[in-house]
């Protein structure tokens, strides 16, 4: 009964990613406190495109099975898009098919973001991604039907997800100043292939709004539901009010 990994003693997390989630899984490990032990597995993701996204789901129940034999208190499906792409309300499908396959609560990123923009208050948000036309429209409007106002979502144009994993974090950075208008409440950088951890205080504090990442919602949304407080100062105000 009281047997359990020794770097897992608060807590254990299984996360689906995709082959190339190098930057979510780094950036999950030194976002999660002391105690929570983290166990990964991969499904395929051929291109960041809407078949494909479709497609990698095909594989969740079995990633999910595989993780429940580490008997994970949460199982966390890592990827943005691909929790949202077929619309409003199929975060909550996915969500519930890894419940099932591994009878273990689940969360996945789409639903994080969701709820981490609920709680900073932002309402009227700019949305900078690394994807293409079709995703950002999709993105779009699964946050519209959640009664969100994007006042503007721009993205550059990739596909391929060895590109986008290989995208400097600055880049995000000048990006934003582009397209960034003082009528919003905040930023969302969206995609957990990204590395954006080091540049979420910086762009906070030039625009003076609070910024959602992907993965920072995600790792946040994570020990919510684990019930393990964690405040720390250097990755945004979302971890800075426990």
């Amino acid at each position: 009964k009281y047997r359990f990994p020794s770097m897992g003693w608060r807590a254990k997390i299984g996360l689906i990613i995709p082959p190339t989630g190098y930057n979510f899984q780094c950036e999950f490990h030194a976002l999660a406190p002391t105690g929570v032990g983290i166990l990964t597995t991969c499904i395929p993701l051929e291109s960041a495109t809407p078949e494909c996204l479709i497609k990698m789901e095909d594989h969740v129940e079995e990633a999910a099975r595989l993780l429940a034999g580490g008997r994970p208190d949460l199982i966390v499906f890592g990827c943005t898009t691909g929790s949202l792409v077929k619309g409003p309300g199929s975060d909550a499908k996915l969500a519930d098919r890894i419940e099932k396959a591994a009878n273990t609560p689940a969360l996945v990123t789409s639903a994080a973001v969701v709820s981490a923009l609920k709680r900073l208050k932002i309402q009227k948000l700019i949305i900078l991604t690394p994807y293409i036309d079709e995703l950002n429209r999709l993105e779009r409007s699964f946050l519209e039907a959640l009664d969100f106002e994007v006042l503007n979502i721009e993205g550059l144009g990739l596909s391929d997800t060895d590109e986008i994993i290989g995208l400097r974090p600055e880049l995000w950075h000048r990006f934003l100043k582009e397209i960034y208008t003082p009528k919003c409440d905040g930023i969302f950088i969206s995609c957990t292939g990204l590395h954006t951890m080091n540049i979420i205080e910086s762009i906070e504090k030039d625009f003076m709004k609070p910024v959602v990442t992907s993965t920072q919602a995600t790792v946040w949304a994570a020990l919510e539901m684990l019930r393990i407080t964690k405040s720390v100062r250097g990755f945004g105000k979302l971890f800075c009010d426990p």
